[in-house]
């Protein structure tokens, strides 16, 4: 038989529980709402953002808001498993280049990590005429991935420079930002995995040149992908002594001579062989070898066949039996 003092403490704990669940109720009816407000009122605040673009960095912003509730509430694992950074990838392109984007987009839409958080977008130059403008508005709202830049196409006069200043004024931190040829794959759980152990600031990654080339202090790594932490992201964006030299040969080398110029990128990584040219590649400077597992980069994929062998080699185990015809 329960005491008075039992039943009281009964009544305490009951009213404990119910309180519990109503402060549930009001988290789980108030916090959408909310992290809303918070991220517009944080990223809309300026009259020079675009819709389009405020559009996508709202989306941005509720997923790193979530995020962030989330770790709050659940006590976040140790490990390189578990690291909480991001990837801004750029990929190169140019408004003609519908099929070989349609292809990178089946790429890397059947990729994940839960490494890094990683974000993918098309670099392309200001439309000419209404034909492209209207190609790139329909591809821009079917698949919101285009980041199109205030300059006229290019490859080598200031494409590369646009870009970089480009993503530092969007209003989204980056850990690192990645620029990427549309003839290169990228395998995004490899990458994220390598760059889990690489410092944050002042690092410069990729594939030095030439093939033979070891030390990542001797030339500048090559434009088929490398990437950039924030700080030298932002320091593209504001420094003079890029602004003196933004075009005029292949940017690749431009950037690596922004660099030297500054003494910035005191943390280079070589990244061969895990950065290679594809094996049928018989071009010049050609640095390839046999695909394999441990993969971050692959160069030199000019057309459908090469993208097709490569996916085989990497996907085709988990793609094979969903491709397979039913039989009654």
């Amino acid at each position: 038989m329960f005491s008075m003092k039992s039943t009281k403490s009964l009544k305490l704990g009951l009213v404990g529980i119910v309180a519990t669940l109503v402060t549930l109720l009001l988290v789980v009816a108030f916090l959408p709402p909310l992290l809303r407000s918070l991220v517009e009122y944080d990223v809309c605040d300026s009259v020079t953002t675009s819709a389009q673009t405020r559009a996508w960095m709202i989306q941005e912003r509720e997923t790193e808001l979530r995020a962030l509730m989330k770790g709050i509430a659940t006590p976040t694992p140790h490990g390189p498993e578990f690291q909480n950074f991001s990837i801004f990838i750029g990929v190169f392109s140019t408004a003609s280049k519908v099929e070989r984007r349609n292809i990178i987009r089946l790429a890397y839409g059947i990729q994940h990590t839960n490494i890094a958080n990683v974000s993918i977008r098309f670099v392309i130059g200001t439309p000419k005429g209404e034909e492209e403008r209207l190609q790139l508005g329909l591809e821009s709202l079917h698949y919101g991935d285009l980041l199109i830049l205030d300059m006229e196409e290019n490859m080598n006069k200031g494409k590369t420079w646009k870009y970089f200043s480009t993503v530092a004024i969007m209003g989204v931190h980056f850990d690192y930002v990645m620029k990427v040829d549309d003839d290169s794959y990228v395998r995004i759980h490899n990458l994220a995995a390598s760059l889990a152990e690489q410092p944050r600031v002042d690092l410069y990654y990729g594939y030095v040149l030439p093939c033979e080339n070891q030390n990542a202090y001797m030339n500048y790594i090559a434009g088929m992908g490398y990437i950039l932490s924030w700080d030298l992201v932002q320091w593209i964006h504001e420094s003079p002594i890029v602004r003196k030299r933004i075009g005029g040969y292949s940017e690749d080398r431009m950037t690596g001579d922004w660099l030297d110029a500054g003494n910035k990128a005191l943390n280079r990584v070589n990244m061969k062989p895990m950065f290679y040219d594809h094996p049928a590649y018989k071009g010049r400077d050609r640095c390839s070898h046999e695909l394999n597992p441990e993969t971050i980069l692959i160069h030199q994929l000019k057309s459908t066949a090469l993208w097709l062998h490569v996916l085989r080699y990497f996907e085709g185990a988990h793609v094979t039996a969903l491709s397979t015809p039913l039989r009654p």
